[in-house]
């Protein structure tokens, strides 16, 4: 991905931010609603609760820096179109119909948050100050969500064992 060629502006970055959480919360919600076991119905919960904060939080920092409204559905332009390729290329992972097992909605799940954490950890050294800061604490709470669904994992795997 050479998303730091094209990607330069704080702008850019939440507003792929705020794309990107807008689809985990929608994945998350799916999956908790097609999830069987409680512990891993509750992690889903746990994380679509968390995506639509930091959306909230993503489209008030992208209003503060910018001046501009996050409201828009749609992104326009060549920008736009740009975007709506990495979106669909990192959310691609996320789109299910029918039954998937339990640990294939995991699994999922970890490919979007890996997708999600490797833009953002590209796109990182091109940012500094308070914008370096916030692109930081996006890649934590990635890797937190990451260290959240490999747990769920091996406990699933343990008791189906």
């Amino acid at each position: 991905m050479l998303a730091n060629k094209s990607i330069t502006s704080l702008e850019s970055v939440l507003d792929l931010a705020v794309w990107l959480e807008k689809h985990g919360q929608a994945f998350y919600e799916s999956a908790r609603d097609a999830a069987t076991e409680p512990g891993l119905k509750e992690t889903f919960a746990i994380l679509a609760a968390e995506e639509k904060k930091h959306c909230a939080i993503y489209t008030d920092l992208y209003e503060l820096y910018t001046g501009k409204s996050a409201e828009g559905e749609e992104l326009l332009g060549e920008y736009g179109k740009f975007i709506q390729l990495l979106i669909k290329e990192i959310t691609s992972a996320l789109e299910f119909s029918g039954v998937l097992s339990q640990e294939e909605l995991i699994n999922r799940a970890l490919q979007f948050e890996k997708n999600t954490l490797l833009y953002f950890s590209e796109v990182k050294p091109l940012f500094r100050g308070k914008a370096g800061a916030l692109i930081e604490a996006v890649c934590r709470e990635g890797k937190r969500h990451i260290q959240q669904l490999l747990e769920r994992r091996e406990l699933l795997r343990a008791g189906s064992a």
